[in-house]
């Protein structure tokens, strides 16, 4: 995302700080503006001191408009769930972020909220998940050793809360973007038929015994599944791709002015050939910088035409939704 400075002393913070470490002033998050303010005067989210939520409240009430989605929250008596919880809202925090910058809202036509329920599994197994708008995470997954052992066992690339939360954010605007629309004929075509019986190819997804799969037409092997998981893994890499290519504009970079203009606001770029020639090198720097590191690949995944195709189409879903929206365009 876009670069932050302190009110005060115009040091560089981040999206996450609650205090400007050059200056000791305590900042405050401002949803409605994007930018960060001082608490001074500010209204700072009730949970601003259980795990560190650095966003204002917006007309009042106890709870920013991050973590005002929460219908269930974990067990805080213990301790641990409280660290789990904290990297759970930060995530989450990031995804309210790219929803408002999309201008998208967190509402369904028939007026149904977006939810959250954070589950941990101190009574039982929780499987993380979305259901008309109500989005379930395991608070296990904030915990780094047990994701990566989930992401190997999966046969994952890669597996983060944020991705999480974009992947199952991505089945909420599906009903929201595509069923009942236009977009409906060409996502059959692109992406497969999605009166497949969903629960059914699951099951026969998770029977396989064989990983191969066709890499030049799926983003990942849990795309194969079902057109619904392969349109919620692709809507979540376009989320990838316009938030790291908004946190490019801020780098001190030689950018020649096609780029420098969809830099502008990657959110928003009408031009998706431009954006993708933007991303390509942008991906593979990232990778080489991460090997440089000793670390794996940032992000490993190919962007084949019939992928790109599935992208474009998500890319359009998102830029013909009728304006409206509840959060209007914020000047950065």
């Amino acid at each position: 995302m876009r670069e932050f400075h302190c009110p005060s002393c115009q040091e560089q913070v981040s999206f996450e700080q609650c205090v400007c470490t050059s200056c000791g002033d305590r900042l405050l998050f401002d949803p409605a503006t994007l930018k960060i303010a001082r608490l001074q005067g500010g209204s700072p989210c009730d949970n601003r001191e259980i795990i560190g939520c650095n966003w204002s409240v917006e007309g009042g009430g106890r709870y920013c408009s991050s973590c005002c989605f929460n219908r269930t929250i974990p067990n805080l008596s213990v301790p641990r769930n409280i660290l789990l919880w904290r990297r759970v809202e930060e995530a989450k925090r990031r995804l309210v972020y790219d929803l408002r910058r999309l201008q998208l809202p967190l509402v369904s036509r028939t007026g149904v909220q977006v939810a959250f329920d954070i589950l941990s599994e101190e009574t039982g197994p929780v499987l993380t998940g979305h259901l008309s708008g109500l989005i379930t995470l395991n608070l296990a997954e904030a915990d780094d050793v047990e994701r990566e052992s989930r992401r190997a066992a999966f046969r994952e690339p890669y597996r983060t809360l944020l991705g999480h939360f974009r992947h199952e954010i991505g089945h909420f605007y599906w009903d929201l973007l595509v069923e009942g629309s236009k977009l409906r004929a060409p996502f059959n075509l692109i992406f497969g038929d999605a009166a497949q019986d969903y629960h059914g190819a699951l099951d026969r997804y998770y029977k396989r015994a064989e990983s191969a799969y066709d890499r030049k037409s799926f983003i990942s092997e849990y795309a194969t599944s079902h057109p619904w998981e392969d349109w919620a893994e692709t809507f979540a890499h376009f989320l990838h791709i316009v938030s790291t290519l908004d946190t490019l504009a801020g780098l001190p970079l030689a950018l020649d002015d096609r780029t420098k203009q969809v830099l502008k606001d990657p959110y928003l770029e009408s031009d998706f050939e431009a954006l993708l020639a933007s991303w390509k090198p942008v991906a593979r720097s990232i990778n080489e910088l991460n090997r440089s590191l000793g670390l794996g690949d940032a992000y490993p995944f190919e962007l084949a035409p019939a992928i790109i195709g599935k992208l474009h189409l998500v890319h359009m879903a998102i830029g013909q939704f009728p304006s409206g929206s509840p959060h209007s365009p914020v000047n950065l």
